[in-house]
C-alpha cells in the first residue's frame, strides 16, 4: 500500500483528425493534475477548476470508479480514508478527452495506490472497457499521436513521434454528447467512401511524422462522420473555413466536438484564434480559444 501522496498528469487529446475515425489521437499540451492521498475528508473527491459544481464529487466519479473497478479486478478494495483531489483545466463535454482522461487517471492511480503490477498496455484495455473506444485513452497514456487498432477484443497500438506543431482549438460554449454524435452517423458507408478515409490517414500519420503541414489540411479531409456532425455543431464549419483563410494548415471537429481544432505554426497561431473566436462571436455563440502545442508526453506521476 503506497502511504505518501502522489499526483497524476493528464493531458488533453484530440481524435479522430478528420479522417482517423476512431482510430487515431493526439496528446495537447493541456493539463489535469489529481492527487491521490491517504486523509479524513468530508468527501471522497474534490474539484477546482473545470467542472467545478458539475462533475461529482462523491464515489460515483468517473476518476473514483475507474480506480475502484481496477481495484475490483485485481480482487481488492480502495482505502476507506483516499481522497482524490482534481485541479481540472480540460473543458468538460468539449472533445478534448476529459473522460478519457479521467478514466486514464483511475486507473493510473488504483495501480499506484494499491501496487497492481499492470502494464500500460493492460491499463488501456481496461480504459477501453469503460470508454467503449481507445483513441482518446490511448493518447492520454502514450502522448504523441497514436494510431489504435482492434483486433478480436484486443488492442493494438502504435506510437508515432511527430514534428512540433501549434493546435488552436476553439471550445463553444455549448454541449454535444458523444452518444449524440454517434447517433447520426450511418450505419453502412459506400467501399469508396471507406477507401478515401484508409488512404487519407495513412498520409495524415506520414504528413505529422516528417512535418510536411502544408498539405494537412488535403490529408484531413473525411467522408466517414464530420459531413454528419457539423449540421449539430452551430459555428462550426465556419470557423474552420476561417481558420483556413487566416493561415491554418489544416482543421477538424475534435473527436466527436462540439470544439474544432485547426493546426498552424506560430507566427499564424494568433490570426487564426482570432477568426475562429469572431465566427462564434458574430453567431451569438460563447467560446474560449486554446493555442497549445504538439506534441506533449503522456500521462506521468510525481
Amino acid at each position: 500500500m503506497v502511504e505518501t501522496t502522489f499526483t497524476v498528469h493528464i493531458p488533453a487529446t484530440t481524435a479522430n483528425l478528420g479522417p482517423g475515425f476512431d482510430c487515431l489521437g493526439l496528446a495537447l499540451d493541456l493539463w489535469n493534475t489529481v492527487t491521490f492521498s491517504l486523509m479524513d475528508a468530508l468527501s471522497p473527491i474534490t474539484i477546482e477548476g473545470e467542472g467545478k459544481g458539475i462533475l461529482p464529487e462523491d464515489e460515483s466519479n468517473l476518476v473514483f470508479q475507474s480506480a475502484n473497478q481496477l481495484a475490483n479486478v485485481h480482487g481488492r478494495s480502495l482505502p476507506q480514508n483516499l481522497h482524490i483531489s482534481c485541479l481540472n483545466n480540460i473543458p468538460i463535454a468539449s472533445g478534448l478527452g476529459s473522460s478519457a482522461g479521467a478514466i486514464i487517471c483511475g486507473l493510473v492511480g488504483a495501480k499506484n495506490i494499491l501496487n497492481i503490477n499492470i502494464s500500460d498496455h493492460e491499463l488501456l484495455q481496461t480504459a477501453a472497457q469503460i470508454e467503449g473506444h481507445a483513441d482518446n485513452a490511448a493518447a492520454c497514456l502514450f502522448g504523441g499521436l497514436v494510431l489504435v487498432r482492434s483486433e478480436n477484443d484486443a488492442l493494438h497500438i502504435s506510437h508515432r513521434e511527430i514534428q512540433p506543431v501549434i493546435a488552436v482549438i476553439a471550445v463553444p460554449g455549448y454541449s454535444l454528447s458523444t452518444k449524440a454524435a454517434r447517433k447520426v452517423l450511418p450505419k453502412k458507408v459506400l467501399l469508396e467512401d471507406a477507401v478515401y478515409n484508409i488512404s487519407h490517414t495513412v498520409e495524415l500519420m506520414q504528413v505529422f511524422q516528417e512535418g510536411n503541414y502544408e498539405s494537412l489540411q488535403e490529408t484531413m479531409s473525411d467522408k466517414l462522420h464530420q459531413v454528419y456532425r457539423l449540421p449539430l455543431l452551430p459555428g462550426a464549419e465556419h470557423a474552420m473555413l476561417a481558420a483556413l483563410n487566416a493561415g491554418a494548415y489544416g482543421t477538424s471537429i475534435s473527436g466527436a466536438g462540439p470544439s474544432v481544432i485547426a493546426f498552424t505554426n506560430q507566427k499564424q497561431a494568433q490570426a487564426v484564434s482570432d477568426a475562429m473566436q469572431s465566427i462564434y462571436q458574430q453567431a451569438s455563440i460563447s467560446v474560449r480559444v486554446f493555442t497549445l502545442s504538439c506534441p506533449v508526453k503522456g500521462c506521468f506521476t510525481t
